[in-house]
């Protein structure tokens, strides 16, 4: 017998294809409904609305990625190494889901203050999975001592952060996953 996809799941994954590929506001529910083969109704049994939809689709994708990414480093006790780990991890994520990737870094610049914030929180423990190897490399001495934990943080996720964007927003035509090594020592660099 054929394991069941859960409509909920079927409509997250068609609301990811149909604003990945025509963005947020182009995006209209009857395509997440025809995309996902249910009835326009059937979406409301699950969000509110389409915002509703897309900080879901924040929320679980980020919570997802948090959980995924702290199991490629469990266990791991070079600081470096998890470092490339979690940089090879963010970067195969968004090269595998291209459209999930569109959506993470196209709308996560939505004009509107309120969803930009109701999206942001949700990133929160990805910043701490961040922080935490940063904090380990300081504590084993791999990483200078004085630190900016915080400036750190916000250096190795903005500069993934637009690695990623560039990708996106140049057509998805070169390899990211090219850059892992690249990436991992200038940030060893920048962080010694």
């Amino acid at each position: 017998m054929e394991d069941k996809i859960p409509k909920f799941d079927v409509i997250l994954q068609a609301a990811i294809k149909v604003i990945g590929q025509k963005g947020y506001h182009n995006a209209k529910i009857k395509d997440i409904s025809n995309e996902a083969d249910v009835a326009d109704g059937t979406i409301y049994n699950y969000f509110s609305n389409k915002e509703d939809i897309l900080v879901t689709i924040f929320r679980i994708k980020l919570e997802d990625y948090v959980n995924k990414a702290q199991q490629e480093i469990e266990g791991i006790d070079d600081t470096v190494e998890k470092l490339r780990i979690l940089i090879r991890y963010h970067l195969k994520v968004m090269s595998e889901n291209p459209d999930l990737a569109n959506v993470l870094q196209i709308e996560l610049r939505q004009p509107s203050k309120d969803m930009r914030m109701k999206v942001r929180r949700h990133l929160k423990n990805y910043f701490n999975v961040i922080e935490n190897v940063i904090n380990d490399g300081i504590k084993k001495g791999v990483f200078k001592k004085d630190l900016h934990i915080y400036l750190a943080r916000e250096m190795y996720f903005g500069t993934l952060d637009e690695v990623v964007s560039t990708w996106v927003f140049s057509g998805q035509h070169w390899g990211l996953m090219d850059h892992v090594d690249e990436l991992t020592e200038m940030f060893f660099k920048a962080f010694n």
